[in-house]
């Protein structure tokens, strides 16, 4: 198993990276909301926001493994 210091070490070096993917396709999902009510456009945003970390953390790991794997 991972140390967590190492988990640590690997997401402090990559969040720059996540965050501004997520930030990019973030506005361009956003623009597409058609909700006039403004709570449920928030409930829509954090669901996006939910989804895009999601998928961004798996494709982060994805590609980590990936390369440790090649290296090897």
């Amino acid at each position: 198993m991972i140390d967590d210091e190492i988990l640590d070490e690997i997401f402090e070096n990559r969040i720059e990276k996540i965050e501004e993917n997520i930030h990019e396709m973030y506005h361009k999902k956003i623009k597409e909301i058609k909700e006039k009510d403004e709570e449920e456009r928030n409930n829509i945003k954090m669901n996006i926001i939910s989804e895009l970390y999601y998928k961004q953390g798996f494709k982060d790991a994805i590609n980590f493994i990936l390369n440790n794997l090649k290296n090897r």
